[in-house]
Order: structure tokens, then sequence, then C-alpha cells
């Protein structure tokens, strides 16, 4: 299908994504240990975060490292942003380069105190970096009660029991021994599948607001076994409390719908979102909930392997979801591929919300046993239609994007702060990527901030123009794979002057209802707000 007006319309002017690493001072340089006895933990790659641990308004950047499983030697990074356009290494001084084999990141203000703290998710150990505040961390993972000595892929923070306090969710991905390796596609070595080993259970801590968490998996109800790779919170019933979706790797997908007390039933077969619409089970990878029809409702995506397609889950607003991956267009595209991170962002500012993914094969030797798949993959960006539908845009959208990588982690934010969602990519073995947007910003905008940090975890925020354009949105903590992304809201808004805004918190509370001006930002407190 081709439509040309779609490139030359001022409607449907179009963005160019820029690789901006090298100018920005982004050096990270992703190492996973392998040794060419091809051993199953090498291949997954790790994840990527958008934060601001200074609280100086930009985004810094956090990028996780593996190196080999059996001794980890390759140090994680954290880039403070300059504020114009640069960035510099401050691992060492933030006390934050953990060398464990490391998978994935989330971030949340666990404590209250008003700094975003970090929790790293490995092979082994976990980690939890308290934020002193002054620029620099402190390993808590042992008091705080959150060590993890298992397979942790991807966690996330959130309000479980609306306590005003942020709990924890890992996801743990399956029981792994080296001694039980070891696969061969005749006379070949290849990466072990996941079905040869045993799915693990996710872990669940209820924070006790002191500084301490307890595991409280079983008493909540999170008790189901998983390959777990892809977590993220959201309500996607319109209750007011949070619920939790799991990607899981050859394992039905997990949908735990929160009573409203912080116990948790898990639906994911009853709400259509454990399969796909042919009753298959996928190999979840990555993962976004977003509303990218604008309905009221928040969608879902689960990134799959190559011949699976990745899966668009329509929230029917009636405690359903329908696939829609091959009705939006964008399963089809997907097929020959195998895809990682994503994300539901509106790069072009329009107000509705494209798909973004990354790529990129498991095995190293994929052309010598497959016709299909390559190693090195292109990314994919589809743009929203406004019809439900989908347009592959990916070879219009800059060259950075049809250069083949062997991408995992994504995370999505603006690190420029220009108005529009620029991309941070974490390329197994290789070179991060930061893609800036360079466009994204010609059309009107408005940013939500959401104050203290914590409870940008636990509000959701409304938008609206005169002329009928409504969204909401949330910010969440991981998402993606294995990644976390800018909790800001930033929302595109077409050619609108002004917009009315306001927040719903957990708590059961509004906020007041603002008229503001475009192309600026707002910051709500908890119960107030601040031009």
């Amino acid at each position: 299908m081709t439509c040309p007006f779609l490139i030359t319309s001022p409607l449907w002017s179009w963005v160019e994504f820029t690789d901006n690493s090298k100018t920005a001072g982004i050096d990270f340089l992703h190492r996973n240990g392998a040794t060419g006895k091809r051993l199953f933990p090498e291949p997954n790659g790790a994840g990527c975060a958008f934060l601001d641990y200074n609280a100086d308004g930009w985004m810094d950047i956090y990028l996780v490292n593996s190196g080999n499983f059996q001794n980890p030697n390759a140090p994680n990074a954290l880039y403070r942003n300059n504020g114009n356009d640069t960035f510099t290494d401050l691992t060492q001084e933030a006390g934050v380069g953990n060398t464990g084999f490391g998978s994935g990141i989330c971030v949340g203000d666990y404590d209250n105190d008003g700094w975003e703290d970090i929790y790293i998710c490995n092979f082994g150990r976990n980690v939890l970096y308290r934020n002193l505040g002054d620029g620099t961390f402190s390993d808590v993972t042992e008091k705080s009660g959150v060590e993890e000595h298992s397979w942790s892929t991807s966690a996330t923070f959130f309000d479980a029991d609306s306590d005003g306090d942020l709990d924890l969710y890992v996801a743990n991905y399956l029981i792994y021994s080296v001694e039980t390796d070891g696969c061969q596609l005749e006379s070949l070595r290849v990466y072990c599948g996941p079905d040869n080993y045993p799915p693990a259970n996710d872990s669940f801590y209820r924070n006790n607001g002191d500084g301490t968490f307890q595991n409280d998996s079983i008493s909540a109800g999170l008790v189901h076994s998983g390959r777990g790779f892809g977590v993220i919170t959201g309500d996607y019933d319109n209750d007011g409390d949070r619920d939790i979706f799991v990607a899981n790797d050859l394992s039905p997908n997990f949908l735990y719908r929160n009573n409203g007390d912080g116990q948790f039933e898990e639906i994911g077969f009853l709400a259509g979102v454990a399969l796909s619409e042919d009753g298959t089970v996928g190999n979840g990878m990555g993962i976004d909930l977003s509303d990218y029809n604008n309905d009221g409702g928040l969608d879902l995506v689960v990134t799959n392997y190559q011949s699976q397609v990745n899966t668009v889950y329509r929230n029917d607003l009636d405690g359903f979801f329908t696939d829609v991956s091959f009705v939006s267009g964008t399963g089809l595209p997907s097929f020959p591929l195998l895809s990682w991170g994503c994300g539901f962002v509106d790069v072009d500012n329009d107000g509705w919300r494209d798909l973004f993914v990354v790529n990129g094969h498991i095995h190293d030797n994929i052309d010598q046993f497959d016709d299909i798949g390559d190693y090195a993959q292109p990314k994919q960006l589809f743009r929203n239609l406004r019809t439900g539908a989908f347009l592959d845009m990916s070879s219009k959208s800059g060259k950075a994007l049809i250069e083949p990588q062997v991408s995992r982690g994504a995370a999505f934010g603006d690190y420029d702060n220009d108005g529009d969602i620029d991309i941070l990519i974490n390329n197994l073995e290789g070179l991060a990527t930061l893609l800036r947007n360079d466009g994204g910003n010609d059309r009107s905008w408005i940013r939500v901030s959401i104050r203290p940090p914590a409870q940008s975890l636990m509000a959701r925020v409304f938008v609206e123009t005169d002329d009928g354009l409504s969204q909401i949105d949330e910010g969440q903590s991981g998402g993606s794979y294995v990644s976390h992304n800018d909790t800001r809201l930033l929302f595109g808004l077409e050619t609108a002057d002004v917009v009315r805004v306001w927040v719903q918190w957990q708590d059961g509370t509004h906020s007041e209802v603002i008229k503001t001006p475009t192309r600026k930002e707002v910051v709500f407190y908890h119960h107030s707000y601040s031009d």
C-alpha cells in the first residue's frame, strides 16, 4: 500500500531521527562475554534508561552492561546531561558502576525523599542504588530487603496498595545452569531455546514505608511462574489502581488485575492477552501500555520472536482485549524480524501515538541455517493513521533507523528538552545509539511533570484541546525491553495554541483543571499546580 499524500501534505509532515551518540559523548560499549560456546545467557542483551538523577530538569542516561556471566567484568554507565546536547560519564563519581551480568533497569523514588533511585536486574545479585541527593548513590540492596539471587530480567516500581509509597515487582526469567547448556542443530552449535529450562517465579516486594521492603509475593497472589522479560504497570480497567502486565518468553503472558487492596488476580487468558489471536504462545520480549487510539483505555503491545509477529492488543474498554496485530498493519512487517524494545510514542506530535520497535536476532550464525533471519536488523517506526491502523515509515525516517544493528533495550524521552521524543538504544556487543528527533517539535506540545518524583508513578494525566483531541497517559517505571522511560509526559497537540490539563491521583483525588498555552512544561505537585 502506498500513500504519497501522507508525506507531502502539511497534515502529514514527518520526522527524521539522527544518530547523535558520538557528538553527545555517549561512548558506551555493551559486552556480553561471548566466548564462542554459545551459552544461553549471552545473547539476551541489556536495557537502558532516561532519568533525572540530579533533579536539574534534564534527562540523564543509564546503560546496563553484561560481560562474562560466569565472571562479570563490564561496568554499567551513568551519563550526566550537561544541558547543551552533550553528556559526561560520571559513573565512578556517582558510584553506580555495577559489574554484575546485567539485564534490566527501573527507576523510582522508593523512599519518598525527592530523589530518583535505581534498581538493576542481574543474572545473580540484583542491586538497589539509593540516591543520596548529592550526585552519589549508596548500595542498599541487602538492608532494604530486595536482594535477589536468581536471574532477574526487568522490574517496575509502582504503588500496589495505594498507600503512597512505591512497591517493587521483579520479573525473573528461568532456572539455568551451565551444566544443562549445549544445543546442536545438526553439526552446528547454536543457542538453546528457553523451553530447555523451567520457568522461574517472579517476586513482589511491598514497601514498608521505612526504607525497607518485604517479599509479599504469595499473600499478594503473585505466584505464577513464567519466563518473564518485559514488565509494566498501568490502570487498564480505569478503576484507579495499577495492574501488572508481564511479557513471558514461551510462556503465556500475565495480566495481574489489582483488586483494589494490593491483592492481585491473574486473568491473562480471560482478558485475551495471554496468547496471540490464533491461540499460540509467543516469545514475549518487550512490552508497552498506552492509549494509541485515544479512546480512554490503555492498549498493549508485546514484541515477539521471528515468524510470530509483534502483538498489538486493543483495549475494548470492557475488561477484554482484542488482538489487532494484522488489522493494525504492524503484524506483517514484523514477521521476519526478532523484536525487543518498543514504545507507543507520538514522535511527530500530532496527538496520536506511533509505534517504535528495535530488532536483532539471537543467533550470531543465523545465516548458516535460516534463509529468513539476519543477525543485525533495522529498526521499525509505524505511523499512527488515526484510524486504528499504522503505516510503516521506517525507511522514511532517517538512515539511522534502517542501519542494521543487534538491538535490545530501548528507552524514550526528550533528552534535549526541545519538545519531541528522542530514543536511546542499547545494542548487544555494540555501541549505544542516541537518536535525536529532528522535526517532531514542528507541531504543538505540552510536557507535564509530576512532583514529588514518587507521585509521577501514581498519577494519570488528562489533556484536552478545543478541537476535541483528548488524551491520557501515566508515568511508568520500567517497560519496553528491560528499560525505563522519561517519566515526564509529553503530549503532541497538532496545531493547538492552548490546552486543558488535569491530574487524577491514585489516592482518588483530582487536581484543578488548568488552561495553559502550549509549547511549554507544566508541573503538578500532589494536590497543587505550578507554572
